[in-house]
């Protein structure tokens, strides 16, 4: 938010309000409600606001739910009873459907102004509007995507896979470690696969299932949730205990043949980061060896995804 609206009205006994004062007073609580949304809600769907398709004469509708959002500027959008759109679009294509807040002056409310015949609006009414887009529009809040086709038709339902909800925003700590640990699992699951492809071994060791099922699920969370500090600490453990008894095993079938010369660098990765595994559960040592053991392990994890990499393609070049 870049206006700021720290100055809070001073009154004293016999002093002359103006209107200025007034809405300086507004746009005082106005910041501080909106701050708090963005920074402690985030911004998305936090209630209701399903959509729905709904057929009419002139064409196809969405329709909208009753419902409370936030927008990307901490602006409260609120439909207190349900909301029908224009009929879609006419041109074929794939749409957004997005909730936009505005805010209109209440012509019901003019009044008269002291000594004067001027009648102005004493309210504004804060609203929404539903529209429809093919690309991303600022600050507003998606509700669903839909594909139009020729004569205002949509076809199918409303795609609500891309609705965001409103979720109190990552500090940048954690999410710098969170991408980090996004990083290692890529270039994992890369190296893991690319591996048993090169030497033409089907996944048949349990171990092997193991770590490749707990890498998949670990990107699958990392994608979709909000994951806090304690929960990475214990994906990333998890992920160095599979990863950790697949190398070991890799290794005892035979160190210089089949898969172990591809996870060479990991191997010696790993097996020094559970080496300096801190015995105390405190979170604070945990995260400290977390920060320290990602560096090695994703720097261990992409230099044998690119020597296989190498490999793979002059493979699949000679073919």
């Amino acid at each position: 938010m870049e206006a700021v609206h720290n100055k809070r009205m001073r009154p004293f006994e016999g002093m002359c309000l103006s209107d200025i004062d007034l809405r300086d007073e507004q746009e005082y609580h106005l910041w501080k409600r909106r701050l708090q949304n963005i920074y402690l809600h985030g911004a998305g769907v936090v209630h209701g606001l399903k959509p729905e398709v709904v057929q009419t004469a002139e064409g196809d509708c969405i329709e909208i739910a009753e419902g409370y959002a936030i927008d990307l500027d901490g602006h409260d959008i609120v439909v207190p009873d349900g909301a029908r759109s224009e009929v879609v679009p006419d041109k074929p294509g794939k749409y957004m459907v997005f909730l936009t807040y505005s805010e209109n002056d209440d012509a019901a409310s003019k009044r008269q102004a002291y000594n004067s015949t001027e009648r102005q609006e004493t309210r504004t009414v804060e609203g929404f509007k539903i529209i429809f887009n093919e690309k991303e529009v600022q600050s507003a809040v998606e509700v669903g995507r839909i594909r139009v086709s020729d004569g205002h038709k949509v076809e199918g339902s409303v795609d609500l896979r891309y609705v965001s909800h409103a979720t109190a925003p990552e500090p940048e700590d954690i999410t710098n470690l969170r991408n980090r640990l996004r990083e290692f699992v890529d270039a994992s699951i890369e190296l893991m696969m690319k591996s048993f492809l090169v030497e033409q071994k089907p996944v048949a060791d349990v171990r092997a299932h193991l770590y490749l099922q707990t890498l998949v699920t670990a990107e699958s969370r990392l994608v979709s949730e909000n994951i806090a500090e304690s929960a990475l600490c214990d994906m990333f453990s998890a992920l160095m205990e599979r990863s950790h008894l697949f190398l070991r095993g890799v290794r005892k079938e035979d160190s210089k043949k089949g898969l172990a010369p591809h996870f060479k660098t990991s191997w010696q990765a790993v097996t020094k980061i559970q080496k300096n595994r801190p015995k105390s559960d405190k979170l604070d040592l945990r995260l400290d060896w977390m920060n320290k053991a990602l560096q090695g392990a994703s720097k261990a994890a992409g230099k044998d995804r690119e020597n296989i990499r190498g490999i793979f393609y002059e493979e699949v070049d000679e073919e």
